[in-house]
């Protein structure tokens, strides 16, 4: 590879992480929330609901992106997403206080749908670039992702102390404007036959075939790792919703409180990064493996916890969550190509969205224990899952 290719594609990485540091400014929703319950006096359950529907469009976002980077250039479909995700926070500024139930569509809906598209741009444009090192520019790229609510938490807490809802919202609105202007500006393709030449060695094999979805859809794999990604979000996502509520019964104070909270999103960012760059030198399947061994034993771990140990629970499902999330794009482009993988990582998030929210009603329907219990058996399955994918070395069609 020539040094100037080297160059353009670490910067294309660099410039990558940016836009995803920027974009994860909706992961401060939750400070949000007090403004949205005081603008249009709801309760606290119902100013959770345009989030809770912003994840589930979020998937449907992802279908988007992946299709529309089959029908046209790359820039255009990221234009698409800012504009969506643009008009999703500005227009929801300008709401009148009796029209939260429009808050469903504008930032559930145009956001969710933006936000998903240009994910799923950036995600899948990596391993075109890398196709030497694919765990460790998505893991990367997920990493900034995860460390952006961290980041702007600040910023929006300021924002919002300052100008309250209405300007809070619009000033969002600007800066994804002007994240998108420089997207649109430095995200970009490969060549048509990069890397071509490359012949994955050691533990991940590639395959040379470029599948489409239709093609896809007839290999076994492909409902593997959608099964895997449902298997890798129940443990997470039901203990992050109620740690601190959870912990008061497991001797949590409000200063342990905190400091679970702050390292477990290090934990996070941390398994987002280490393990798909880890996954690089034993593979995609031995990656797997460890992230759900290391949920599974954190959930066992938790129905005796209390503590400090209750703590390392909360982290170890942190760091394992985030690593299974940043290895779906270098194992889907592992097996089907990195022509495609957008839109075949798109219907691999049909476990994401199943998971998410299977989880959410279970909790409800049966209580927390019980419920993770459940997702400790899940866990486990994902370990079976894990072992029926393809072994180190196998030849791929």
């Amino acid at each position: 590879m020539s040094n100037a290719k080297e160059s353009n594609r670490w910067a294309v990485l660099v410039f990558g992480c940016i836009c995803m540091l920027v974009m994860g400014i909706c992961y401060t929703f939750s400070l949000f929330q007090p403004y949205i319950m005081d603008h249009f006096g709801v309760d606290s359950a119902s100013a959770s609901l345009p989030y809770t529907i912003f994840i589930a469009v979020f998937c449907v976002g992802n279908f988007f992106g992946g299709v529309l980077q089959g029908k046209m250039n790359l820039k255009k479909v990221l234009v698409i997403g800012y504009v969506l995700m643009f008009a999703g926070w500005f227009l929801s500024a300008m709401l009148p206080s009796e029209m939260f139930w429009a808050m469903f569509i504008t930032f559930g809906g145009l956001f969710g749908i933006g936000d998903g598209i240009v994910y799923n741009v950036i995600v899948s444009l990596m391993p075109k670039w890398f196709p030497d090192k694919k765990g460790l520019a998505s893991g990367l790229t997920l990493a900034f992702l995860g460390v952006s609510a961290t980041v702007f938490s600040p910023f929006v807490s300021r924002w919002l102390n300052a100008y309250g809802y209405k300007t809070s919202f619009i000033i969002v609105s600007i800066v994804y404007v002007a994240i998108g202007v420089f997207g649109t500006i430095t995200m970009r393709a490969p060549a048509p036959g990069y890397m071509s030449d490359y012949v994955a060695t050691g533990a991940n094999t590639s395959t040379k075939k470029q599948y489409t979805l239709s093609e896809a859809l007839h290999v076994k794999e492909l409902y593997t790792i959608t099964g895997l990604y449902f298997c890798a979000v129940p443990a997470y996502l039901l203990l992050s919703a109620i740690f601190v509520t959870y912990g008061a019964d497991k001797g949590l104070t409000a200063a342990m409180a905190t400091l679970g909270v702050s390292v477990a999103s290090l934990c996070q960012v941390g398994g987002r990064f280490i393990i798909p760059t880890i996954s690089d030198k034993v593979g995609r399947k031995a990656a797997f493996a460890i992230s759900f061994f290391i949920t599974a034993a954190g959930v066992a771990l938790l129905m005796v916890a209390t503590g400090a140990m209750y703590m390392a629970c909360f982290w170890m499902l942190s760091l394992s969550y985030g690593g299974c999330q940043a290895c779906f794009a270098p194992i889907a482009a592992d097996r089907f190509g990195t022509k495609n993988v957008g839109t075949i990582l798109s219907f691999t998030m049909i476990g994401f969205g199943v998971g998410s929210v299977g989880a959410s009603l279970l909790a409800k329907v049966v209580g927390p224990t019980t419920a993770f219990i459940c997702a400790g058996v899940v866990a486990l399955l994902g370990i079976v899952l894990v072992f029926t994918l393809p072994g180190k070395g196998k030849e791929q069609a």
